[in-house]
């Protein structure tokens, strides 16, 4: 069981495993298990998806027709199938090769399609990014987020391109991956949301 405070001074290899425990102790994480060397899976991330996607097209950062970048983790797959089916078309990295698949909404299959394995079979391959002036929005998975929009990575895996790193960037987190302060590895995020919340940072 993780202990009540985050480790001090929060560098990431501790927090990542204080982060990990805490919400596993809690019984907060769904598939897959354990969420150890992964961007965890929670439980609410449909309702925090469905809560950051009501708050992006209130403020208008999206609108039908638009083009996202996303990250391919299980934990945003409820997201990616509600932006598809509210008309946004998604592009996630390929699982083979530096490559991309283009999710065109209205095309594909959303509730299939947004699984990486429904992206491959469905989604259109792409051989590099497209023109990143094309692309609204960036969402990414994390470990942990601070209240100043920090964002520590799993450690591994998909980042966001350098030429991306203009765009606007949005999460979804459980309340208990939400730090007031961290060393963030990866560029930060603009807002987050929880089941409950969105917060503008």
């Amino acid at each position: 069981m993780s202990s009540a405070a985050p480790p001090d001074p929060p560098t990431p290899g501790p927090v990542r495993d204080w982060v990990w425990g805490r919400l596993l102790a809690a019984r907060q994480v769904a598939y897959p298990l354990p969420p150890h060397g992964h961007h965890p899976n929670f439980k609410g991330a449909a309702e925090a998806a469905a809560r950051l996607l009501e708050h992006l097209f209130q403020t208008a950062r999206l609108r039908p027709g638009d083009t996202v970048l996303a990250y391919p983790d299980y934990v945003l797959r409820p997201l990616r199938q509600r932006l598809l089916e509210a008309g946004v078309s998604v592009v996630v990295p390929a699982q083979h090769g530096p490559h991309y698949r283009r999710l065109e909404s209205g095309v594909v299959d959303a509730r299939a399609a947004s699984s990486i394995a429904g992206a491959e079979r469905q989604g259109e391959l792409l051989t590099a990014l497209p023109d990143p002036a094309l692309l609204r929005l960036s969402l990414v998975a994390c470990v942990a987020v601070s209240v100043r929009g920090e964002v520590l990575s799993k450690g591994y895996g998909f980042s966001l391109p350098p030429e991306t790193h203009h765009l606007s960037a949005a999460t979804i987190v459980h309340p208990l991956q939400v730090l007031g302060a961290l060393q963030g590895d990866r560029p930060g995020v603009a807002l987050y949301a929880t089941p409950e919340a969105v917060r503008e940072v």
